[in-house]
């Protein structure tokens, strides 16, 4: 294909693409981006669906909107126009005085057995964009709503996204007890996997997701383990003389980085899980820990005290003597973590008033943007499979809880809470939506 030839096709396409999202496109202003007003309507029940089936049903679609930070969900007090009217003789000016630039209305019918009709209307044009009909048992409605939430997104702002379909692992520690957690994507559905009196540390899961590794002094040491979710086995996966901890999977689904404490000081190696073969990634006199592996396999990135306090470095896993600094500002940055598509880096970092911060570092660049500001503590975050929301952990209002942000920061919002503390949380990979 000649040069030429590709100019023209771009051009068209890009041209196109204005021509659709021209009435649609999220806008931005001055650098910040202007909310898109969408309305979610209550979902008209029929024919012996559950009432409060349809509302989570509706919630689900409004969490899913609302964390992107490009929308502003419209307080339902303010509808004008009652849910049961059909999708045919919606009133688009009703909407139009409560401020909606988009609408979201649905029907659901039947309790074990639903069905889902689910539609999208540009409000100023007058007609739905997106109409969709779902089928399936009602355990699995919801995933059906966040197919449909996705389809929205993708049409108003050409993004696509699926962290709606992923779990977040995290500790739970209420008292002496520590707990090993996993819930959806929005704290709901809670399972607890494994309990104890010892402490609990750093879950991580396989690059499969089917495996959660973690650290616990089950045995009075820092050991490794791994819990298969099919199975519920749980298995050691280290136990050298000293720490065993901070896995991190490589995509090949059989090898991960480790902390290791065996030979002296805590120092970063790769473990085969089917063979046993360790190698030693780092040396150095000073502490290095907390590795994440980028997505490709080829580099970690990892926290080192070989400059003094602990910063942010990344190394080649071809070379190992390609090594640099990715912080320089700060004296105490910890907890990175690669985002899936290779990009960015986020990590918390302790700033000035000697409180914890979440930052994210732009590997193109090597910009550094701020995600928290004087919102309490901030740790240990965890990027959803798509890259586009972070997980972490805040106490901003009181005991830690698990907080979910978009990777601007400019929408954040608490979404599991326990009786004690949310610690270490961790994404999942995406399921087959």
């Amino acid at each position: 294909m000649s040069v030429h030839f590709r100019l023209i096709t771009l051009i068209t396409v890009i041209f196109a693409s204005m021509n659709l999202f021209a009435q649609l496109q999220v806008e931005v202003k001055d650098g910040a981006v202007a909310e898109y007003n969408m309305a979610v309507s209550p979902m008209h029940v029929l024919d012996g669906a559950d009432a409060a089936h349809a509302a989570e049903i509706s919630s689900a679609i409004e969490k899913v909107l609302d964390i992107t930070g490009y929308f502003k969900i419209l307080d339902k007090k303010s509808f004008l126009e009652k849910p049961e009217v059909a999708f045919k003789a919606v009133n688009f000016k009703s909407w139009l005085d409560v401020g909606a630039n988009g609408l979201i209305k649905g029907t659901i019918k039947g309790k074990d057995d639903v069905e889902l009709e689910l539609a999208f209307f540009d409000v100023a044009k007058g007609k739905a964009l997106v109409q969709k009909k779902y089928s399936s048992k009602a355990n699995m409605a919801k995933k059906s709503a966040y197919r449909f939430a996705a389809e929205v997104i993708k049409l108003l702002t050409g993004e696509e996204m699926n962290f709606m379909f992923s779990k977040i692992a995290f500790v739970e520690k209420t008292g002496e007890k520590y707990s090993l957690v996993v819930t959806n994507f929005d704290g709901s559905g809670r399972k607890e996997l494994y309990s104890t009196s010892k402490t609990i540390l750093s879950p991580e899961w396989s690059a499969d997701g089917q495996k959660i590794f973690f650290t616990s002094h089950e045995k009075n040491h820092a050991g490794l383990y791994s819990y298969d979710l099919k199975s519920s086995q749980i298995k050691t996966v280290s136990a050298y003389e000293g720490l065993n901890a901070s896995a991190s999977a490589y995509p090949d689904n059989k090898t991960i980085a480790l902390c290791l404490s065996k030979d002296g000081n805590s120092e970063i190696y790769s473990l085969d899980t089917t063979t046993n073969e360790l190698k030693r990634l780092t040396v150095n006199a000073e502490i290095d820990t907390a590795p994440s592996v980028s997505p490709d396999g080829k580099d970690i990135v990892f926290v080192s005290g070989r400059s003094g306090n602990p910063q942010i470095y990344k190394m080649s896993l071809t070379d190992l003597n390609k090594v640099e600094r990715l912080t320089e500002q700060g004296n105490y940055n910890q907890d990175p973590e690669y985002s899936p598509d290779g990009t960015k880096v986020a990590f918390s970092g302790r700033d000035e008033k000697y409180q914890f911060d979440l930052f994210i570092i732009d590997l193109a660049s090597r910009q550094i943007s701020r995600i928290t500001q004087n919102q309490g503590k901030n740790e240990f975050p965890t990027f959803s499979p798509d890259s586009k929301v972070i997980g972490f952990s805040s106490n901003r209002s009181g005991k830690s809880k698990l907080f979910l942000s978009n990777v601007s920061g400019t929408k954040q919002i608490a979404v599991y809470s326990c009786e004690g503390e949310v610690l270490m949380p961790s994404w999942s990979p995406a399921e087959n939506n």
